[in-house]
This record gives C-alpha cells, structure tokens and sequence, in this order.
C-alpha cells in the first residue's frame, strides 16, 4: 500500500524564535560578566536575522554574480566582532551598533575582492552619474563634449572616463535564474559562438577543393599562388625566389587565375570570389 501523499512532502523549516527583550538582556550580562563561548553564539544566533536582511539589501544592487551567500559569510564575521566590541553602558540599542558593522564588515569584504581600483570605480560612478543627469536634461545621449563640459574636465580626460567606466562592468554568461540542475537549460556560455574556431564541414571541404585545384596546376603555378597569397610576397619577390622576372611571374598569375576558374566552372562551383589584383609593390 502506497505510502499517504502527506508523508513524502518535505517538512516546512522550522519557525525561528527569537528570545524576549528581558531574555537577551539577561544573555547580554551574563556573557558581558563571563565573556563564554557558548553565550556568544546564544547571541549570535539571536541577531543573525539582521545579517541576513543587511546582506539581501545589499545583493540587491549588485551583480547576480555576486553570491548573497558570501556576503552573508562576511556579516557574520561583523557580527560576531559587533558582540565583543558592544558597551552596554551606553545605552546603544545594539541592533543599530551591528546594522553599522555588519555592513562595514560586507562592503570590506567587497572591495577586497574587487579587481577595480577604488579610484577608478569612483570615477567611473562620477561619470555615470553625469552620464544619467545629462540624458535626463536633454532627453537624448549627450555628445562627448557636453560631458567634458558638465564635468569640467579636458575632453581627453572625458574620454577616459568614458573607457574606465566601462571597463568596471562585469557581465555573467551563468545568470543566477539559469543555474539550475535541469540538464535541458542552456547558460549563455554554452551557446557563446567562437569565431576562430573552424567547422569540421566547412575544414573538410577546403581540403578537398585545395586537393582537386592542386591537380590542375603545375608546380610554378602552385609556388607562385601559395607565396602571393599565403606568404605575401610581391610579385617582384615571387621572381627573385624562383629566378624569373617580374613579368614572368605575372604572366604565370594571371594564367593561373583563368585555369582555375575554368576548373571551377567545369566542377559545377559558381560565384568564385574575386583574387585580388596582382601588385608589383609593396604590400601595405
């Protein structure tokens, strides 16, 4: 007999019950009197919803792929040193003193791990600012000129903080929504085309076009179209390699040309693209 459908549904998590005002002030002098462990982490636990919302706030206004959980690993370490450091005879409520500390301690823990120099990222910020301002103002992109203005600066130093601006985004190809154990979800890395790679197909028939245009071409005729179009050398150049004058060599070009058009055409391959002319000078 099937087991009931309420029995294999998971377990809602446990509420979190927080301790009385008169509780935590109690805990409070006695960890203060005796400073032990286990009151720390009594306390710790009481105030670990604080981290928690500080680190959400902040997640919120970074990039996704900034993990809230690191930031919250960070808060921790912030609140456990608000703990030591907190003076009850101050009158403080403590959870103003940690909202203070957790925070410093996750954005410490954010410019640590940031690759941009904190100048550049506060220039870069100065610019988007002016950037938003401007477009707000005249309802359009303004001109690099007009930024140079707003900001007073050169317009080469605008420029500048143009390129630095830009070179503080970082773009995830892991989105956070795709990361997900569904092998049918593709992350835009998988999908990201490489432009220098070469297609098996395409590789395959170069090979066999090179082959059966290699066979209609005399030994000259190969040398002088692998040094013009693979090694580059002028047609000045082609004839002191083999011995021949530059005429020659052009002659032997133009030649070659015709022959492997016709080649093509009798193969049944249209639309050849056109060489390039054959020059007697320099390349540039």
């Amino acid at each position: 007999m099937s087991a009931p459908v309420a029995t294999l549904e998971a377990a809602p998590a446990p509420a979190v019950v927080r301790p009385t005002k008169r509780k935590l002030s109690a805990l409070w002098k006695r960890f203060k009197k005796s400073g032990g462990e286990d009151l720390r982490n009594e306390l710790i636990e009481a105030y670990l919803y604080l981290v928690k919302v500080i680190s959400n706030r902040i997640a919120a206004r970074l990039p996704r792929s900034i993990d809230v959980l690191d930031l919250r690993s960070a808060g921790v370490f912030g609140l456990m040193r608000a703990i030591e450091n907190y003076d009850l005879t101050r009158g403080t409520p403590f959870e103003s003193y940690c909202a203070t500390r957790v925070r410093g301690a996750i954005l410490d823990e954010l410019r640590s791990q940031d690759w941009v120099p904190r100048l550049v990222r506060n220039r870069a910020s100065l610019y988007n600012e002016t950037l938003t301002g401007l477009k707000k103002e005249l309802g359009r992109d303004p001109s690099s000129h007009e930024l140079s203005a707003r900001l007073a600066l050169p317009l080469a130093e605008t420029e500048r903080l143009q390129r630095e601006s830009n070179l503080t985004s970082v773009f995830t190809l892991s989105p956070q929504e795709e990361r997900e154990d569904d092998p049918r979800v593709l992350r835009r890395l998988d999908v990201l085309m490489d432009k220098d790679s070469e297609l098996p197909f395409e590789k395959l028939v170069a090979q066999d076009l090179a082959a059966s245009l290699g066979k209609v071409l005399t030994q000259v005729e190969r040398t002088v179209v692998a040094l013009y179009y693979h090694e580059n050398l002028t047609m000045k150049e082609i004839g002191g390699v083999l011995g021949i004058s530059e005429s020659r060599v052009c002659q032997i070009h133009t030649k070659t040309l015709e022959r492997l058009k016709a080649h093509l055409d009798s193969i049944g391959v249209r639309g050849l693209t056109e060489m390039p002319e054959a020059s007697s000078g320099s390349h540039d």
